[in-house]
């Protein structure tokens, strides 16, 4: 039998995967960043990469520290639980989701970049399966992002938060990542109902 060690790496090596990516591309100095954060009208432009790799490069090493420290935080809640092909999955869906949406729902931020609203989603698709089944920690948790995203929409960053990460706090990010994450778990608990449904399937 496996060791609890050697079975959780498998699962984690996408989310350590994306903390040492996110770290070297910080390293790499601005012109990465320039080349990679989000700018809307580049975007619209036909540089369609930035809706997924502004969520890779950061306005600071404490911005950037910050969310690779959440992420760690993110993946010990998981404790496994999740694939490294599903960590892939969701990663990509919630970057996507969040890019798509601010392009569609928020003309005002024409510049984004950081794991924020990515990791805001990942932490509602670790915790709610894990609440939805009486995990009591799991439950609190999640009910702590859910008040702290509601808490940042109605009530403006602080002048120490920007200084703290180096810019403005895209605060619609963060609810974007949440309801992306909310689809995501309700379409991974009706998939394998459709499955089951579709013509041909077997019991």
């Amino acid at each position: 039998m496996q060791s609890l060690p050697q079975r959780l790496f498998p699962n984690l090596l996408v989310p350590i995967s994306l903390a040492c990516l996110v770290l070297a591309l910080q390293a790499s100095g601005e012109p990465v960043y320039e080349a990679l954060r989000y700018e809307r009208a580049a975007v619209l432009g036909g540089q369609y990469w930035r809706l997924l790799s502004a969520h890779a490069v950061h306005l600071g090493w404490a911005h950037c520290l910050m969310n690779a420290g959440g992420l760690a935080l993110c993946a010990a809640f998981a404790a496994g639980t999740r694939s490294g092909r599903a960590w892939a999955a969701a990663i990509v869906v919630l970057a996507l989701g969040v890019g798509i949406l601010l392009v569609a729902a928020s003309p005002q931020a024409t510049n984004y970049a950081g794991l924020s609203g990515v990791l805001y989603g990942l932490f509602i698709w670790v915790l709610a399966p894990r609440a939805w089944h009486g995990d009591r920690v799991a439950r609190i948790v999640l009910v702590a992002v859910i008040v702290r995203i509601g808490w940042q929409m109605f009530h403006p960053p602080s002048d120490a938060q920007r200084a703290l990460i180096g810019g403005e706090v895209m605060v619609e990010a963060h609810l974007y990542g949440a309801l992306c994450a909310l689809a995501l778990c309700l379409w991974e608990a009706a998939w394998p109902r459709l499955w089951r449904a579709r013509p041909g399937a077997e019991d």
